[in-house]
């Protein structure tokens, strides 16, 4: 009898150790969902963090060729935008306008950076771009007469290629 109690005493101790154990694991893992329960929550979000915005200019670091080659490409660059806006169908005014006005600018900061003789010879092609936007900034064309702005702009195109390009202008460039 007594090798009976001390049979059930040990698978007894025996059970305890092994739920003691089965606590202890768990209770050191934890379970995150019931750990998320009990947790406090602030009662405001925390701001966002600022960010730290360091500006460099690296306009100073350009050659007055790179600058020149910079804005002939913007130039080019928006200038076929607004061809392809305006061979598109159908017309989208926001995007031939903006298009427009930033070949424009492009163009207008170009002659800023080159000698008197050649910003001279730019004035044509500035004054018929300029009018052009007008019209397109205002809408005041028909969409069956955007292929004939198209084509004439194209033809513009082709002068301020052959005319202007960085390579044959840089060496009439400011300092």
């Amino acid at each position: 009898m007594q090798d009976e109690r001390r049979e059930t005493l040990r698978h007894r101790v025996l059970t305890v150790l092994v739920a003691s154990g089965w606590l202890l694991a768990m209770s050191l893992t934890g379970c995150e969902s019931m750990q998320r329960k009990f947790t406090r929550k602030p009662k405001h979000p925390a701001p966002a963090p600022t960010p730290v915005i360091n500006f460099e200019d690296y306009t100073r670091a350009m050659t007055p060729l790179d600058r020149y080659r910079k804005h002939y490409m913007m130039f080019d660059y928006w200038n076929d935008e607004l061809l392809q806006a305006l061979s598109s169908t159908p017309l989208n005014p926001k995007r031939f306008a903006r298009a427009s006005s930033e070949a424009l600018d492009e163009l207008k900061t170009m002659k800023g950076l080159v000698v008197d003789a050649v910003g001279v010879r730019m004035s044509p092609f500035i004054e018929e771009r300029s009018k052009w936007n007008d019209a397109l900034q205002a809408g005041t064309f028909n969409p069956s007469e955007a292929n004939l702005i198209c084509r004439q702009l194209e033809a513009q195109s082709r002068q301020v290629r052959r005319e202007l390009f960085w390579r044959t202008i840089e060496d009439q460039l400011k300092p």
